[in-house]
């Protein structure tokens, strides 16, 4: 007979926290009959894991990485040195709470890898295959845009030339300019963009695109070794530009929920974003492309609102030993996902939590022997409802810090 368990988040149905928070909940077992044991072990942890495989020099290879964040075991019943506990008949509920470091990055599924949290409630059987239920939950580092670069308020431009060989003749230069009004937003708002293309060549430009793509940096341990994944997170059309024509295209990108920029805090798994300017060139020749990086966050840039804000948590920072400071995220009792109660100006309401529609939805029981209960999952993030920044006429070209990284 199998005992039933559900594990349980206190005040939080869907079990999504920020890091430097307290992880509350109850575990509930049910039996109907005596069910004969070693122990039940709470293990909570967190951890990032990459793996994917290569082939090199006619043999395929397999790189794996890893980091851990959070491991925290739990005796629920018995101990380590106990022979045998019995779980009587009936309902047995049993309390939890984790303090979660300051510091750990967030949760994401990739197609590589992972950054994960996880509970794990285990009925030990020393004469039996273990029982094992688990449930995974999403922890949010916080990406506040305040506290990034100052650069990344104000306008910024990009500009690129090319020309084409026709038989023995040289083009005259094809013109790309890429200006967005800012370079920090977060999932909600949307990116507006503004192509300039002053073809000055005999070429068609077929057609224009403007993408924001993720970049995910999976990096093994020994030997230590890069793969790069790149995933397109919203995209749209700009239309043609005929031979010898000048076009200015204006679109807008939305953000969608998404998980925020991380470089600095997990080694085995980084993300960063880009606005990709895409001109496909009729007949033979080679599109081209060019990219601005962004930063997505999950704390919007103040100015974007007519008040102000403030959100006392713990900010952003290159330092990896962040000094930890109490955050003063709440719940209600209502909640399904954590408040922003310090959120201040009554023009940014709180944030909905959703799910990544491109990111993976990976079974968390995969390699888990005798697993039982929840096994597909995939991470929430916030999601404002806000107003998206908007392009000036022209915006004066800055400098800016590309921290991408190429395939």
């Amino acid at each position: 007979m199998v005992v039933n368990c559900v594990i349980e988040f206190e005040q939080n149905l869907t079990g999504t926290y920020y890091a430097g928070q307290l992880v509350t909940g109850t575990v509930v077992l049910k039996s109907d009959k005596p069910k004969e044991v070693k122990a039940i072990l709470l293990k909570i942890s967190g951890s990032a894991e990459a793996i994917w495989s290569e082939r090199r020099f006619n043999s395929r290879h397999t790189y794996y990485g890893r980091e851990d964040y959070l491991s925290s075991n739990t005796y629920l019943m018995g101990s380590e040195q106990s022979n045998k506990e019995i779980i009587s008949p009936g309902v047995h509920t049993y309390s939890f709470a984790c303090q979660l470091p300051a510091n750990c990055p967030s949760s994401f599924e990739g197609l590589h890898g992972h950054i994960r949290y996880t509970i794990k409630v285990s009925l030990v059987r020393p004469w039996k295959f273990d029982q094992n239920y688990k449930r995974a939950f999403t922890v949010l580092r916080v990406t506040d845009l305040n506290f990034e670069s100052p650069q990344i308020r104000i306008p910024a431009a990009s500009e690129t030339y090319r020309t084409f060989c026709c038989g023995p003749c040289t083009t005259e230069p094809l013109k790309l300019e890429l200006k967005v009004p800012q370079t920090g937003f977060v999932p909600g708002q949307s990116i507006p963009v503004q192509g300039l293309v002053i073809n000055n060549t005999n070429i068609v430009v077929s057609e224009v695109k403007f993408s924001l793509v993720m970049l995910v940096r999976y990096t093994s341990n020994s030997p230590k070794r890069v793969h790069v994944q790149r995933i397109s997170v919203s995209k749209v059309k700009g239309g043609s530009v005929l031979r010898y024509c000048t076009r200015n295209i204006q679109e807008e990108l939305h953000v969608p929920a998404t998980p925020p920029t991380c470089v600095q805090s997990c080694n085995v798994i980084q993300i960063v974003y880009q606005v990709e300017m895409l001109v496909k060139m009729k007949s033979f020749h080679k599109s081209q492309v060019f990219a601005m990086p962004v930063i997505i966050g999950n704390v919007p840039l103040a100015n974007n609102t007519s008040g102000s804000f403030v959100i006392d948590v713990q900010p952003t920072s290159s330092n990896r030993d962040l000094q930890q400071r109490p955050t003063t995220l709440e719940f209600s009792k209502e909640a399904t996902a954590p408040n922003h109660s310090n959120l201040n100006s009554p023009n940014i309401p709180p944030p909905s939590y959703e799910e990544s529609i491109h990111t993976q939805r990976n079974n968390i029981n995969e390699g888990e022997d005798n697993a039982l209960g929840y096994s597909e999952f995939t991470p929430l993030y916030p999601v404002f409802k806000m107003a998206s920044p908007t392009l000036d006429e022209a915006p004066t070209p800055v400098g800016y810090d590309n921290k991408s990284f190429a395939p």
